[in-house]
């Protein structure tokens, strides 16, 4: 005789945990809103990262060579009609400081003047051209530097908060590393300002120079959404998961019976609001890379649940007289290693993400770790108990039926 584990046990204490779960979050939607990113929002978010001025760098040769500067890297493409085309690379770490890549760019008619303060300054401090190449030229450009240590680092988050305090529906956050000086300063477009790109972009650089100097920050990248396009792509993205959730429950309910379609919805909307609630109270941006986070989920939850209803489907056949109880504890059980062994191996993968990188794709995978958990809770307890009780109530005008449906006739064997 098999032992089963009797989840049907936990199906009411879970149903209490759920909604209260379920109202959290939607208090914390009604309430404290989406922390709308620039896909929602129309508006600006510009990326900044504070710097000192390192020095200058010209070229004197033919053509239009193409600097490209990465956290390690070096590079310079050689193109033009009077050049011959190649790329030239050399490693930050090992080329020594700022005086002598001086020396080794000299020699392509490269010339780099390095500040006297940081001539003999690692040139692996060299900050990243985050805008991509650009190209050298006869007139100097200037290029940044990180801080030395912790006693250079100037340009705290609340610093940064009051620069630009003058302007309208701003908010400032930290980005990338704590002691990186990255900021993204976001601005909301009313949609007044034909041109609000440009120039809220120019009044940044304005604010930041008169707060910091006027070569001590970096513009490392600027999004913009117009107001018309945040508004499509919201309806789009609520239209997008609405016809999900229809397609789950048509799915359902041709494929076994209209109980299960229900069942299988309400287990998807289960996870859906539970995630919405997790990124509103966790304060995490909500963005097109949220949308996907949860589209996967609904997606990993519903195959989780068929596969649970498709044993149903075979338990009940294989023993017709056993209750309804009976064959929901019997088919969790029997499929139970499957779905941990699916869950514990997606989140490996999944725990990767989350501790090896940051941003936007970090986010993803703190979403889907909490997916990851809510919709296997919601297979077993939330699906499966809602079958349970829409059995019960079809039957309950029947004594003889409830009796049946309460009790079970027989062992798990």
């Amino acid at each position: 005789m098999k032992h089963y584990i009797k989840f049907h046990k936990a199906f009411l204490p879970a149903a209490f945990i759920s909604v209260a779960f379920i109202i959290f979050s939607l208090v914390g939607v009604f309430t404290r809103g989406l922390n709308m990113g620039v896909d929602f929002r129309a508006g600006v978010n510009q990326y900044v990262r504070l710097a000192f001025p390192a020095g200058t760098i010209a070229y004197s040769g033919s053509g239009l060579p193409l600097l490209s500067i990465t956290e390690d890297t070096l590079t310079v493409v050689f193109t033009g009609a009077d050049v011959q085309s190649r790329t030239v690379a050399w490693d930050l770490a090992t080329v020594g400081t700022m005086s002598q890549l001086g020396g080794v760019l000299a020699a392509e008619n490269i010339t780099l003047q390095p500040d006297a303060a940081v001539a003999n300054l690692p040139a692996l401090l060299l900050v990243p051209t985050y805008k991509g190449e650009f190209i050298l030229r006869d007139a100097a450009q200037t290029l940044h530097r990180a801080p030395r240590d912790a006693n250079e680092m100037f340009g705290s988050l609340e610093e940064v908060r009051t620069a630009t305090a003058s302007i309208d529906q701003v908010a400032v956050k930290n980005f990338g590393k704590a002691d990186s000086m990255q900021y993204v300063i976001r601005v909301s477009d009313d949609g007044t300002d034909k041109n609000f790109a440009e120039n809220i972009t120019k009044k940044l650089s304005m604010l930041l120079g008169e707060a910091f100097g006027a070569d001590h920050y970096v513009f490392m990248q600027t999004d913009y959404v117009g107001a018309r396009f945040s508004k499509d792509l919201g309806n789009s993205a609520w239209q997008l998961v609405l016809g999900t959730v229809l397609l789950i429950l048509l799915y359902a309910a041709i494929r076994f019976k209209p109980q299960y379609g229900v069942a299988a919805v309400l287990a998807v909307l289960h996870d859906g609001i539970i995630m919405l609630g997790f990124m509103v109270w966790s304060n995490m941006e909500f963005n097109t890379i949220s949308i996907a986070a949860i589209l996967t989920i609904l997606g990993y939850s519903i195959n989780d649940t068929i596969v649970i209803f498709d044993r149903i489907r075979e338990d009940r056949k294989l023993a017709p007289t056993d209750s309804i109880t009976t064959i929901l504890d019997r088919s969790v059980n029997e499929t139970l290693g499957r779905t941990v062994i699916t869950t514990v191996t997606t989140l490996l993968a999944v725990f990767a993400l989350f501790f090896f990188t940051t941003g936007s794709i970090h986010d993803f995978a703190l979403a889907l770790i909490v997916g990851l958990l809510v919709g296997t809770y919601s297979t077993i307890f939330i699906a499966t108990a809602f079958v349970r009780l829409w059995d019960y109530l079809r039957l309950r005008r029947t004594p003889e039926a409830v009796a049946k449906h309460m009790a079970d006739v027989k062992p798990a064997n």
